[in-house]
């Protein structure tokens, strides 16, 4: 799908996103490196996780997981992930303390961490470029260094 088409669909159709600027809670630098962060689950589709990683890829950025999929019942979680990101074509990241550290309770979420260790999270299935856009109306200015 053309990437304009998909960004006024997402305008069209007014999936719900929440701009949240954690200025006041700046992180230590060295606990979080900077740069833009996608945090996603396999309770997305596959082709939503598609766009995600695709974009992610493109403006520097990653997808980020909390952890395995499958049950607890002695089933091969690992093995049932990799099989999901073969299937969908993605790399993601396992890190649950990011989870924890930027308090992302629910998917997607994107977030970009300043190398001064400011927060400003967008959630809500919008396109990475559109929660970007959205996030530089923002008073402050981003300082994304790689």
């Amino acid at each position: 799908m053309n990437r304009k088409i998909y960004l006024i669909l997402v305008m069209i159709i007014g999936f719900t996103f929440n701009v949240q600027a954690d200025e006041s809670n700046n992180l230590s630098p060295n606990k979080i490196e900077p740069g833009i962060y996608v945090f996603v689950s396999f309770s997305m589709n596959d082709q939503s996780l598609r766009n995600y990683f695709y974009e992610a890829q493109n403006l520097g950025g990653k997808l980020v997981m909390i952890g395995l999929s499958g049950d607890k019942n002695g089933r091969n979680r690992f093995g049932e992930m990799r099989a999901r990101v073969e299937k969908a074509k993605i790399n993601v990241d396992i890190n649950p303390t990011l989870f924890e550290q930027l308090n992302i309770k629910q998917v997607p979420v994107i977030a970009v961490v300043s190398k001064t260790g400011s927060v400003k999270k967008v959630a809500g299935h919008i396109s990475l470029k559109a929660a970007l856009e959205i996030m530089q109306e923002e008073r402050k200015p981003l300082n994304i260094t790689k």
